[in-house]
């Protein structure tokens, strides 16, 4: 979008050297990095609703109802991250 090939190549870079950092670091730190991702991402539809906060920015407690708590459906503890 806009960007020369040179700066893209160079993006690319600076992108794969913080994915190493990342994968490195889950390593040292024993962090299933796949298992991570996946809970966050569940987490996050639990969170933001699809159906509630399509073309919206605000934060999550906007689409969260003390029912979806009851429900089940997000765990208060979500609420801390």
């Amino acid at each position: 979008r806009g960007w020369s090939e040179e700066e893209r190549v160079h993006l690319g870079e600076e992108l794969s050297d913080v994915l190493l950092y990342l994968v490195r670091l889950s390593d040292v730190c024993d962090v299933d990095l796949a298992s991570a991702v996946q809970h966050k991402v569940d987490k996050n539809a639990r969170k933001y609703p699809a159906d509630r906060v399509k073309g919206s920015a605000a934060k999550y407690t906007a689409y969260v109802t003390h029912r979806d708590v009851q429900a089940g459906s997000l765990d208060p503890a979500d609420k801390a991250s």
